[in-house]
């Protein structure tokens, strides 16, 4: 997955899709999930790491609904212990893609067994769109 990592880990959120990046800044794209718009989020986990993952979303502006994984599923993202379908040289990855209604600024709680981590994006409609 192509993308900017955001986090200091030991897991990061991979986004792949337009925006200021670097910044936490993400263009909200479509989706396939009628009335949500869709940001490409992989969870790359590090090799140091091989327990438990459980991410969940939460709007930070706002009362409005994070979703995760195809279908708009509201709840948290849960990655078991050990190698995923996309293990490569140690690294695990979730891919992943997280819905929203609409533009605002989204949190990111990403716990483990022995650590936890806020992860913030600024999730705005591209010039155009």
């Amino acid at each position: 997955m192509a993308g900017v990592a955001l986090g200091k880990g030991p897991v990061t959120a991979i986004i792949g899709q337009s925006g200021d990046l670097v910044h936490g800044i993400v263009d909200l794209a479509s989706s396939n999930v009628t009335g949500w718009y869709g940001l490409k989020t992989d969870w790359a986990i590090s090799p140091r790491y091989t327990g438990w993952v459980i991410v969940r979303g939460k709007q930070l502006d706002g009362n409005g609904l994070v979703a995760a994984l195809g279908d708009a599923t509201v709840g948290a993202i849960v990655i078991p212990p050990g190698p995923t379908a996309n293990t490569f040289a140690g690294w695990r990855e979730q891919p992943s893609g997280t819905y929203v209604k609409g533009p605002g600024c989204y949190g990111f709680q990403v716990d483990g067994s022995s650590f936890s981590e806020h992860i913030v994006i600024d999730a705005v409609l591209s010039p155009g769109f």
